[in-house]
């Protein structure tokens, strides 16, 4: 469950690697970050004495899909962070996507890319996005969750070639809903976005495995993680 609630005045800051070479796009979600409280934006090498790199190594990289490079020759154009310490994760990607096609969305996600957002995404995605990966959790804005969606189930085990889609089934609502849960959403995050009780979406995610043919939302997920990791 993501939660950008949280107050930034006691937690640390989050240290947030941009490209080297910034389009304009990209240039400026930087400036939007460089205002940003609780976010520091790791910039050019200050080198000490002995040699070493003085900046802080980053714990979130910014890239921007580029349609006519590779998804690994994008992920290579990123700050990349100079070590990791023991006691220290590598810093996570949030890609930036223009045109987010399921083809180059699966290929990140084979490549190890677990936070997405849309190039038009509002100021609080992008908080959220950088905090979400900055705590190593899974960050889908609504819009590629939907991409995945329609990309994907036509191939899960459940889904017999010559019949209609399960998404077929599923109403527009439950769609939606079908959206957030794969986001890693909870039930209460979805009655709130879509000013909805809980007992109605309870009542949706009920439909929803039912017409899928899985027995939880886990399953559900885990089906199509396993439709990605099969396709690598």
């Amino acid at each position: 469950m993501i939660d950008c609630d949280t107050s930034i005045r006691t937690a640390p800051a989050i240290h947030v690697a941009t490209p080297k070479t910034q389009s304009i796009l990209t240039a400026g979600i930087t400036a939007a970050l460089h205002s940003a409280p609780g976010i520091c934006l790791v910039g050019q090498p200050r080198p000490e004495p002995d040699g070493r790199d003085a900046r802080p190594q980053p714990d979130v990289l910014l890239a921007e899909d580029q349609p006519a490079l590779a998804p690994e020759d994008v992920l290579a154009t990123a700050s990349p962070p100079r070590t990791v310490t023991p006691d220290r994760h590598p810093a996570r990607v949030v890609l930036v996507m223009r045109d987010p096609l399921i083809e180059r969305i699966v290929a990140y996600l084979r490549l190890g890319v677990r936070a997405f957002l849309c190039h038009d995404a509002p100021l609080d995605d992008l908080m959220c996005a950088v905090q979400s990966t900055a705590r190593d959790e899974v960050y889908l804005p609504h819009g590629i969750a939907v991409r995945i969606i329609d990309g994907i189930l036509p191939h899960l085990p459940f889904f017999t070639p010559g019949t209609a889609s399960p998404l077929e089934q599923l109403t527009a609502r439950e769609r939606e809903v079908f959206s957030h849960i794969t986001a890693g959403h909870s039930n209460a995050e979805i009655a709130e976005a879509f000013c909805l009780s809980q007992k109605t979406v309870k009542f949706h995610v009920s439909n929803i495995l039912r017409k899928l043919g899985v027995k939880n939302r886990l399953q559900a997920v885990a089906h199509a993680h396993q439709t990605i990791e099969k396709a690598a």
